[in-house]
């Protein structure tokens, strides 16, 4: 024996509003709580690039003194090796072994 139900149309119209909504509310929810983690994570992700733009300076500045001591350091050979060849050509030069 089959009944017949009789629903109005506007009341599934309401119905189905009413789950819009509720869905509407839930999507918006998640999104803000999406939006707030996004947030945190740009905040965490501005921490690191400050923290590592810091270390680079500093691994630059620690190159740069090491370049400078080395290049000193040769250059300080260089000149003393020049020096001495200079030396011993100038007495050559103008003392020779009679």
């Amino acid at each position: 024996m089959a009944q017949t139900i009789e629903v109005s149309l506007i009341d599934v119209l309401n119905k189905i509003e009413t789950k819009i909504d509720h869905l509407d509310k839930s999507i918006d929810a998640k999104i803000e709580k999406l939006d707030s983690k996004i947030d945190k994570l740009d905040n965490k992700i501005d921490a690191v690039e400050t923290k590592l733009e810091s270390k680079i300076e500093k691994l630059e500045t620690s190159m740069n003194n090491r370049f400078n001591t080395l290049t000193l350091g040769f250059l300080g050979i260089f000149g003393v090796l020049t020096g001495g060849i200079l030396a011993i050509l100038g007495k050559i030069a103008f003392f020779p072994n009679p």
